[in-house]
């Protein structure tokens, strides 16, 4: 099933983006071998996010910061997530870990502000969302955002690559 879900994945891909089989292939490869708990639908979640970025989530700032504020609130202080990492083939977009909301790395502020900007103007179909597995959230314990490259590069990476990792 993983194998006909990743040849459809890197097919659309191909088709509908200037990337080759082969970096879809080495992206979803990579990420596998990253993840050995992911099922279908958290390398659909993958796709889906590099698509479409945060728009499917929420687009309202007081509704943004006040689920990001209570995710953080409960998390735990340690993590098995990466502080961030690109989504995939083009990657369009960044996961961002809450830690860095959590131990003031980033401020909740920076973090709403990052994600609202990050919306784009298609908003897929509800129908769409995928959640991630039970079987992945229980791996990884996953709590992040998306945000698009280009911010994350301008305004998270220099404030990453001068605060101590996890």
């Amino acid at each position: 099933m993983k194998r006909i879900l990743l040849l459809a994945i890197i097919s659309f891909f191909t088709f509908h983006f200037s990337v080759s089989h082969a970096q879809c292939a080495d992206a979803l490869k990579q990420y596998a071998e990253r993840y050995p708990a992911a099922e279908p639908q958290d390398l659909y979640k993958l796709v889906f996010q590099d698509l479409y970025g945060p728009g499917h989530l929420i687009t309202d700032s007081t509704a943004c910061a006040h689920y990001v504020g209570k995710e953080v609130a409960e998390m735990s202080d340690t993590t098995n997530f990466p502080l961030y990492e690109y989504t995939l083939c083009d990657s369009n977009y960044v996961r961002v870990n809450l830690i860095v909301v959590r131990k003031g790395i980033v401020s909740l502020g920076q973090m709403v502000s990052a994600v609202m900007r990050s919306v784009g103007p298609i908003t897929p179909d509800p129908r769409f969302v995928q959640s991630h597995s039970a079987t992945f959230k229980a791996a990884y314990d996953p709590h992040y955002r998306i945000v698009s490259r280009a911010i994350f590069e301008r305004d998270f990476l220099p404030l990453f690559n001068t605060a101590p990792s996890r």
